[in-house]
């Protein structure tokens, strides 16, 4: 398509990004790590200016099919990369019933976007801000107010991206960095004209998804394609791990540079050798691993992040059945990162060998089999703080009767003082009804308890849809205790390209409500005959699980409330619908996670009110944080 060109307010910006399309400045280190600054940055004019004219061109009207260039990248890999079957097929988790909670009523349930290219599959992600709702898809840009209105409608990347030469390749990300309260839109470049290797950024100027963007563009320096990018908020940087065949790196972005639109944002690449058991040694080389995605406050700044994939003893290639993590530890200062093999955690035997391989294994009626996405964990891994320990939660497809697809999901927790993992629970969520339940993603809200969704399908009656189920924090271990909740039933069987495989989705985004720390909000495909030669659509809803001890929709339950303010040279915090009696932790970060102060209480009473002398802190935005091990809330605070 034509590209829109620079507006003459931005020219400052473009002078500085064409002085930069030179070889950037690159640092090799003797690890093996480099450090290289983007290549490529500018200011653009709000999204919604853009929108409105490619609108007006009548970009968005029509629908092409064709396969994106991710999944045409993948053609090249092995699609059943496990290529021996060896080891124990029964299940040690397994949960096959579904629980018996009765879910609270879906909150909010509405249609989000189609591809307008026509891209297979449609990679549906998406996040929700204290505002707003932004969903990407292959390829194209989205955003909605919490009850459905879309507010810019849907725009093609390549038009946010400009004439850094974004060809809508596909793999968008979208991310909310809470503590930043910025949006962050990711998708790859280069499908046009040989490898997938370079990685664009746009980060919002303001909390508002419809204003500008700063354009950042990184060159990985690889000569495979960076398949499937992964990014994940985290204190120092964004992460990113990605399928990247022979290359195996991770990489970390400049977060604090990015986010005030410097032209010296940097990133530092490290090469990863598979972990200990050498991962892509064992056939094929589809695999992603991930890291984590901070959920709530963040980590404090230079803690290491960590990197997480499974290991299968069916794979054929030695090892038990384990989560292994990895230390990934950047230094801005000297300009280079490291990783080291950290913990294997054996876990319960489970199963992911699919017989039907990586794209032929879960059955729709009358059509042709789909993708099971299986071999590592889905997108995201969402981490908590709490008082005295952090969580994180994962989860990924497994098979658990031949090809019937059931969900392997964990909570892990970390010692503060040892700073080790250990499974807290864990669990295959395989209801014995034939259905098949795959492309999940999960995360914990502010109050332990978790919430899981995922695509359904069946050989016979079920067409590919949308469910969901979760656990309240007081709910024996390592079950599922609400009732499958149908967000939206499929009409049809799906029509997948012959060139394309078997693709499905290729991934779904749960993420929490910043603007209560409890409402689930979730996004996927599924299956509509009313749209588009592939039968393909995407659906955004939200919801919650029931408080402990309540489990009705009839009996509203105070939910805790946490207000901050400046008064002079004090910081005023006030909580209310506390527990009476309960021990809680009053803190104040600033926006790269440090802790500046902490105050604990036992309330008397349900409300609790407290202070903090500022006078000594820079003009800035910082977080306040109430909780402790049970439920955390957290505000953010602009202080003058």
């Amino acid at each position: 398509m034509k590209r829109i060109p620079l507006l003459a307010a931005a020219l400052s910006f473009a002078v500085l990004s064409f002085a930069q399309n030179k070889k950037p400045i690159e640092i090799h280190n003797a690890n093996g790590s480099t450090y290289k600054k983007c290549f490529y940055v500018r200011s653009t004019r709000p999204l919604s200016e853009i929108a409105a004219e490619e609108a007006a061109k009548g970009v968005n009207k029509s629908v092409v099919s064709h396969v994106s260039a991710d999944a045409d990248a993948r053609a090249n890999f092995n699609k059943n990369p496990h290529p021996a079957l060896n080891g124990n097929l029964s299940d040690g988790a397994l949960q096959s019933v579904m629980g018996d909670k009765r879910a609270q009523s879906i909150i909010e349930n509405f249609e989000g976007s189609q591809s307008i290219t026509g891209g297979y599959p449609m990679d549906p992600n998406g996040m929700v801000g204290t505002t707003y709702y932004v969903q990407t898809v292959n390829s194209s840009i989205e955003i909605f107010t919490k009850t459905g209105t879309p507010v810019v409608g849907p725009t093609l990347l390549s038009g946010l991206f400009g004439n850094v030469g974004s060809q809508n390749c596909g793999d968008p990300v979208t991310i909310y960095d809470k503590t930043a309260d910025r949006w962050v839109i990711t998708e790859f470049e280069g499908c046009q004209a040989g490898p997938i290797d370079t990685l664009l950024m746009a980060v919002s100027q303001t909390n508002n998804p419809s204003g500008s963007y700063w354009i950042y563009a990184f060159d990985p320096n690889i000569s495979n394609t960076d398949d499937y990018p992964k990014y994940h908020v985290w204190g120092d940087g964004y992460y990113l791990t990605c399928n990247c065949g022979n290359s195996d790196l991770v990489a970390a972005f400049q977060r604090d540079s990015m986010l005030v639109g410097s032209i010296n944002a940097g990133m530092i690449t490290i090469p990863w050798g598979g972990g200990p058991y050498n991962l892509f040694s064992c056939g094929g080389n589809f695999f992603c691993p991930m890291m984590l995605d901070a959920d709530g406050t963040l980590p404090p700044f230079g803690s290491p992040e960590y990197l997480f994939y499974y290991w299968d003893d069916n794979w054929g290639c030695g090892g038990v059945d384990s989560i292994c993590i990895e230390k990934i530890s950047v230094n801005w200062n000297t300009q280079s990162g490291s990783y080291s093999n950290y913990q294997h955690l054996p876990t319960a035997a489970f199963n992911s060998y699919f017989p039907g391989g990586f794209d032929n294994n879960i059955p729709q009626p009358g059509g042709t089999r789909l993708a099971s996405l299986d071999g590592f964990f889905n997108y995201r891994i969402p981490y908590l703080r709490w008082s005295s320990y952090n969580s994180c939660v994962m989860v990924n497809p497994i098979s658990v009767n031949g090809d019937t697809s059931g969900l392997r999901w964990y909570e892990l927790r970390q010692d503060t003082t040892t700073k080790l993992w250990s499974i807290h629970q864990q669990s295959t969520y395989a209801p014995n009804d034939g259905i098949s339940r795959w492309n999940p993603s999960i995360a914990m809200d502010n109050n332990g308890d978790i919430g899981l969704a995922y695509s359904v399908s069946d050989p016979n009656t079920v067409n590919p849809g949308i469910r969901y189920t979760g656990r309240r924090v007081c709910d024996p271990l390592n079950t599922m205790t609400i009732a499958e909740a149908t967000v939206v039933n499929g009409n049809t069987a799906v029509v997948t390209p012959q060139n394309g495989g078997n693709r499905w989705g290729d991934y779904s985004l749960m993420s929490i409500d910043p603007s209560d720390g409890i409402t689930f909000w979730y996004t996927n495909m599924y299956a509509n005959s009313s749209y588009g030669p592939q039968n393909m659509d995407t659906r955004i809803f939200s919801f919650r699980i029931p408080s402990c001890p309540l489990l009705t929709d009839n009996v509203s339950e105070p939910i805790t409330q946490l207000t901050a303010y400046q008064n002079g040279a004090m910081l005023v915090v006030k909580g209310a619908q506390l527990k009476v009696g309960e021990r809680v932790v009053v803190e104040l970060y600033d926006v790269n996670g440090k802790r500046l102060a902490q105050q604990e209480f036992v309330p008397n009473g349900s409300n609790l009110q407290t202070t903090f002398n500022v006078s000594s802190l820079a003009r800035a935005i910082y977080i306040v944080r109430l909780g402790n091990d049970s439920f955390q809330r957290a505000v953010k605070i602009a202080l003058q």
